[in-house]
């Protein structure tokens, strides 16, 4: 019998927030004593959430929230102090994380199996958050007869939290809150955050992140079972069958319980459960004759598979802004009838599927597998709803062909050609009705919002891979490379409609998408000793998808839209200029002036008004790519002993991102990324001059010609700040959009109809409306990185020094993740690789929205012991 025990705890620790600025408080003018008059300031007003106000740490005061009151009961002065570990204040000092396992093990001569149980234990940095899980594993082979095995493999999980905080931007986001907190004001003050309808928060416009943490709660509690009963009975030497049952079962609660208290829940806070259960089951046998005829080797097999899912979800819950009955009591009975949503979704689905399989060895020299199936889907019309896809592959070991000395251990040249059939989801053919609640008495019911097809047709994707595998030197140097094209024709995907057709989108088979792609491993054991060993492996990975052909009276699918910027996906045309790239990103870039003949060409146009900014063109315009250009890595692994120490490091090269997270806090001035990248005119700044102008003209490669909009001057004088006098105070907080604004006459020649360049006529703005909101490309940031992925020490104990301690096997490791980011343009100190949001049809690549969790740097100890 053996017994094993195995312990991995992780700390978490929080190494990397968010590059915001503390220098300047709350407020839309950078006030100083001298603007105002001398002495005190205005009252700074939080709901302005602005990060244009007074500068901190300068021993300015003014009325502020967090102000004692006299007497009177009115609030008295305090000075303007920064706070600038308001973020690290409100999390947890760290995450922690603990897996805790042991499996019993033995084998006779009739029956092995391994029995194991693991618990996993986390709570979170976001206070009041937490994980769990708690795992059996069985493992089981008896050989009944000789002839005749039957073998079992299950896996049973509870996985439940009570508090999984809400990611994303959409108002319960603790960590989204608490970056927008006012950093003059200590987020501790929030702690004591009261109940009710009188919850501390600093205006109306802000949400408590402490009470987010601990008053919305979001739980859920999963039961999973899977696994499998497989019999195996050779019936001759030659001939075997094998039947197999496997079954994937789960049941899952979700609840979404808000304590009154919740800005967009003011009445009594709300609830509600959602109940969904899922399951899969397979059956399927196989029948495969195998022979040996001197140097010819083969195997036929052939057999079929029923599939059958079905799904449920039950969901009850109040309506928006309509509350409960009775606060702080979460059930569906403490919901009026006429406030409660509650919906009903079944679905089924089977595939049946027969196929064959060939494999073919001639003198352990040359491999032949020839591979065919057939499936017949429910989801797919019955026209359409069989679909054939077969493969083939060869692997010829060239070594063993020709002499190529004993250096050479393997040289293998193997090619493959195949296709793959894919159906749909359940319901994707013809409209059905779903339950949206009651209006009074009446029920009612709705159709999809996009329009379905029923003439579907299945997916199909056909790849071709061709590859060699070299190993020399006793395997201490290795080679493996691929090179691919895959065809996706039919893939089933949403296009948008205009909103006057009724539907939001229409199904369709989108046409033709072709990838193409390289993939290659070298390793390399340049040191191997009877002490040392130390092995090298570098893998690269380039791929490219475009779109081929798209469906008739179908221009572009539009993937996603998101912070002024737009993943369009065209079809390659050379002579529209489009090059049909899965990924490519579009905005409208800023409007110039076009006329060739005019000494203001290539500069910015600017709208007119109050407020002179950028003006965006009226066509979107291809800006980028979400995709690397290439990845890789690199995994080096040193061995003394009984020590061994890994390292595996990741590099991206290429492509763009889409941070919204950047967008909201810049758009509200409170990245520091915005504060450094503004253009300070130095001695120039202040006063509007012919030298000012000259200064920018003499810059237009940066200020007026360039893609990175940036206004000219600050918050303060030191900043190259302009008086300005919106606020009805003269403040140094102006700024100015460089550009020029006019009109083009009939022949396209452009007239000008002022300068904006830093000379009399240039329109000062507060620095408070700096940023441009509407240019999509301000948001986009390069995604290369370069990481230490994985980094870890173990330790082996001797043989002997394990065996006096009574055991077979014993090892140590400490490890850390992740621990290294280097990102070629992202200030705002956004992981790249998170990149990625939630969306209606899965994850939208290429953009982030406040997945902003501090990086951390984990620290991990590992313990295994083998009794």
């Amino acid at each position: 019998m053996e017994i094993t025990i195995t312990s991995n705890t992780v700390f978490d620790i929080p190494d990397r927030y968010l590059n915001v600025q503390h220098q300047f408080g709350t407020g839309l003018f950078c006030y100083r004593p001298e603007d105002v008059g001398g002495g005190i300031l205005p009252p700074i007003n939080p709901a302005d959430a602005m990060g244009a106000g007074p500068e901190l740490n300068k021993g300015y005061w003014a009325v502020q929230w967090h102000s004692p009151t006299d007497a009177n009961g009115v609030k008295v002065p305090i000075e303007l102090i920064s706070y600038p570990n308001n973020i690290k204040n409100f999390i947890n000092n760290y995450g922690f994380t603990t897996n805790n396992g042991v499996s019993i093990a033995n084998s006779t001569k009739t029956l092995n199996y391994r029995l194991g149980i693991t618990n996993m234990t986390h709570n979170g940095l976001i206070p009041n958050s937490d994980l769990h899980r708690n795992s059996l594993t069985l493992a089981a082979n008896s050989k009944l007869r000789e002839n005749l095995s039957v073998s079992t493999d299950i896996n049973f999980s509870n996985t439940w939290a009570d508090n999984r905080p809400a990611t994303g931007e959409r108002g319960a986001n603790p960590l989204q809150w608490a970056y927008n907190h006012p950093c003059e004001i200590d987020i501790r003050l929030l702690k004591d955050y009261g109940s009710g309808n009188d919850i501390k928060r600093v205006s109306g416009k802000h949400e408590n992140p402490y009470f987010l943490a601990y008053e919305i709660n979001n739980s859920f509690n999963r039961y999973r079972i899977f696994g499998n009963i497989v019999a195996n009975w050779k019936v001759t030497s030659n001939f075997e069958l094998m039947g197999r049952v496997t079954l994937n079962k789960s049941d899952e609660v979700r609840e979404t319980k808000m304590a009154p208290g919740y800005t967009k829940e003011p009445n009594n806070g709300t609830y509600g459960i959602v109940n969904s259960t899922g399951l899969e089951q397979n059956m399927d046998f196989l029948a495969t004759y195998s022979n040996d005829w001197k140097d010819f080797t083969f195997s036929i097999s052939g057999g079929g598979n029923t599939l059958y899912s079905k799904g449920t979800t039950i969901s009850n819950s109040a309506k928006t802004g309509s509350g409960l009955i009775v606060p702080n009591v979460f059930t569906v009975q403490n919901i009026r009838s006429g406030a409660l949503i509650y919906s009903n979704y079944r679905s089924e689905k089977s595939i049946n599927s027969i196929y064959a399989i060939a494999n073919f060895d001639w003198r352990d020299v040359l491999y032949l597998d020839l591979t065919g199936r057939n499936d017949w889907s429910s989801t797919l019309p019955r026209q359409n709803r069989s679909y054939f896809y077969p493969s083939v592959s060869l692997s010829i070991i060239a070594n063993q062909i020709f002499d190529m000395g004993d250096k050479v251990n393997l040289f293998k040249i193997r090619g493959g050609w195949a296709q793959v059939g894919n159906d749909t989801e359940p319901y994707r053919i013809y409209a059905t009705y779903a339950d949206v609640g009651q209006w009074g008495e009446a029920i009612r019911l709705s159709k999809p919002g996009n329009l379905l097809n029923p003439n579907l047709l299945p997916e199909k994707a056909t790849s071709f891979e061709a590859g060699t595998d070299i190993r020399m030197f006793s395997n201490r140097l290795r080679f493996e490379g691929t090179y691919y094209v895959v065809e996706n024709r039919n893939q089933i995907l949403n296009v948008p409609l205009a909103a006057s057709t009724g539907f939001n989108n229409v199904q369709i088979n989108a046409g033709l998408l072709q990838s193409k792609g390289v993939e290659f491993l070298l390793g390399v054991t340049p040191v191997k000793t009877q002490n040392w060993n130390w092995d090298l492996n570098l893998n690269f990975t380039k791929n490219d998808t475009w779109i081929r052909e798209l469906t008739e009276d179908v221009d572009f699918i539009e993937f996603w839209d998101q912070g002024r910027v737009k993943n369009i996906g065209y079809a390659k045309d050379k002579k529209l200029g489009r090059n049909g790239r899965i990924g490519n990103l579009y905005s409208r870039r800023v409007k110039r002036v076009t006329d060739e003949t005019s000494p203001y060409y290539g500069y910015p146009l600017l709208s007119t008004g109050m407020e002179v900014e950028w003006e965006g063109e009226e066509e979107y315009s291809l800006v980028g790519n979400y995709n690397p250009d290439f990845i890789l890595g690199l995994q080096t692994s040193v061995s003394f002993k009984n020590f061994t120490l890994n390292m595996t490091f990741d590099w991206r090269h290429g492509g763009q991102y889409v941070s919204q997270t950047y967008r909201y806090l810049s758009e509200s001035l409170q990245t520091q990324s915005w504060l450094d990248e503004l253009v300070n005119p130095g001695e120039l700044g202040g006063t509007l001059s012919p030298e000012l102008r000259q200064w920018v003209v003499e810059n237009k490669d940066k200020l007026l010609l360039s893609n990175r909009l940036r206004p000219v001057g600050g918050p303060t004088p030191e900043y190259g700040g302009f008086p300005e006098s919106y606020s009805g105070y003269t403040v140094y907080d102006g700024v100015f959009a460089p550009g020029v604004q006019g009109h083009y006459d009939e022949n396209g020649k452009f007239i000008l109809e002022n300068e904006n360049l830093g000379d009399e006529g240039t329109v000062i703005i507060p620095y408070a409306l700096s940023y441009p909101w509407d240019i999509g490309e301000t948001n986009m940031f390069d995604a290369d990185y370069i990481k230490l992925r994985e980094i870890s020490l173990s330790y082996k104990l001797p043989n002997k020094i394990a065996q006096k301690m009574r055991m077979r096997d014993v090892n140590l490791s400490i490890y850390s993740r992740n621990i290294m980011l280097w990102t070629k343009d992202s200030s705002l100190r956004v992981d790249p690789e998170r990149a990625y949001q939630a969306g209606s049809g899965g994850f939208l690549q290429g953009v982030e929205r406040y997945n902003v969790e501090p990086w951390v740097v984990p620290i991990g100890f590992k313990l295994d012991l083998i009794f």
